[in-house]
């Protein structure tokens, strides 16, 4: 089982970004099956901690914020 680590920015212009990255806008819940779907990763290996921190800070966004969700794989 390798662990998938989550990291997360709050960013104002994702429009600015040229990569295809996953954001969660002002308003919306990270949703943690999803991401994992779309990456094509196996849900339960997210860390739980950063699961749970990446949703709290999707939680604290403000009107006109995103949050850019990038992920590594520490094996």
């Amino acid at each position: 089982m390798n662990t998938i680590n989550l990291t997360c920015t709050v960013v104002s212009d994702p429009d600015s970004f040229v990569a295809f990255q996953y954001y969660v806008k002002a308003g919306e819940l990270f949703d943690a099956h999803d991401y994992a779907m779309t990456y094509r990763l196996n849900r339960a290996d997210l860390d739980a901690d950063d699961v749970r921190a990446t949703q709290d800070a999707a939680a604290k966004l403000n009107a006109g914020e995103c949050l850019m969700v990038s992920h590594s794989i520490a094996t």
